[in-house]
């Protein structure tokens, strides 16, 4: 019978981790039958589970196998455990010791530490960042992003305020989540864009590549790769976009597709993009058509193609540009 045993100090981790099957808890109920000095060390074993954590030494994780060996000496000593004599209790310490180094190292791979509440931010400057599931971040200025505590633990969440781009790390257990105002974007492995404008009461969402479910308290919805939708803060409602801006992303790589755009709102994206003031001394050159793609060009060179498209002069301040001319023929 002692043979049949044998693997017992296995079995009681095994069981008291959860992973024992059924044959191996009916070798245990057995065993446990068998003498009160088997329910003694069992109940022990049971009590250094519980307390298997406080083994953990240093910020991370590792297994130190003399903590553990002296926590269970201190236990005994103090009468915590039924102490066993002779070879038995040997056999007591020896099994304490080898399951309280299981458990650490358990805890160690399934319960990691909370990882604290972190934050990245842009102010003037566009920020790029890396997060520690391997997501980059690209945060567009003025912008805020504050990372969930045990990020990438079971899950990956962060709350945005402002823009950001992400590419995100495929992962197929732990969800990428990020929270907009009172919108939930969640995706596996993708690339997206969400630009939150508080002040336009909007949350816009781009997808550049796979897919993202987009959820609020009204309803949901699941966009593909190229697609767009509109969160009002207001209503709760999601509005896809029929037609997304091609430029969604020029804040981050400066290139710009126009197609018939109207001047005015080509002058509006290079401001906000190139973070500068430029303005249209003729109003009515606000409604000239512009058909042309830029590929990351300096402002200077975007402004003199403009203004030899439509023959307009430019005018230099301090901190302003201002393009004149007579308005254009419009169809």
């Amino acid at each position: 019978m002692a043979e049949f045993y044998k693997d017992i100090d296995v079995l009681l981790a095994k069981q008291l981790a959860g992973e024992a099957n059924a044959d191996e808890l009916k070798v245990v109920e057995s065993w446990l039958a068998e003498s009160s000095e088997n329910r003694a060390y069992f109940d022990g074993l049971k009590r250094l589970w519980q307390e298997a954590p406080q083994v953990r030494t240093g910020p991370e994780w590792e297994v130190d196998t003399e903590a553990a060996l002296k926590k269970v000496k201190s236990d005994i000593q103090r009468g915590q455990f039924t102490q066993l004599q002779g070879k038995r209790s040997y056999r007591w310490m020896r099994a304490a010791a080898v399951l309280a180094l299981m458990l650490a190292a358990l805890w160690f791979l399934q319960e990691p530490e909370t990882i604290p509440v972190q934050e990245i931010a842009s102010s003037s400057r566009i920020v790029t960042d890396t997060l520690n599931d391997g997501s980059v971040v690209v945060l567009n200025r003025n912008s805020g992003l504050r990372i969930a505590e045990n990020f990438n633990r079971k899950e990956r969440r962060m709350r945005l305020s402002g823009e950001a781009y992400f590419q995100v790390a495929h992962d197929s257990i732990r969800p990428f989540v990020v929270e907009a105002e009172q919108l939930e974007i969640t995706v596996v492995g993708t690339e997206f864009n969400v630009e939150n404008k508080v002040s336009e009461g909007k949350v816009t969402v781009s997808v550049t590549s796979g897919k993202v479910l987009l959820k609020s308290s009204a309803q949901s919805a699941l966009l593909l790769a190229n697609e767009q939708a509109i969160f009002d803060i207001t209503s709760k409602k999601i509005e896809r976009i029929q037609k997304p801006s091609p430029n969604v992303l020029a804040y981050k790589t400066r290139v710009f597709s126009f197609d018939n755009t109207n001047l005015g709102s080509v002058i509006e994206q290079l401001n906000e993009v190139y973070e500068t003031n430029i303005s249209l001394k003729n109003k009515d050159l606000a409604n000239c058509p512009l058909t042309t793609n830029f590929n990351n060009l300096p402002l200077d060179q975007i402004l003199e193609i403009i203004a030899e498209s439509f023959s307009l002069s430019i005018e230099r301040g301090q901190d302003t540009i201002a393009l004149d001319g007579e308005p254009c023929a419009v169809n």
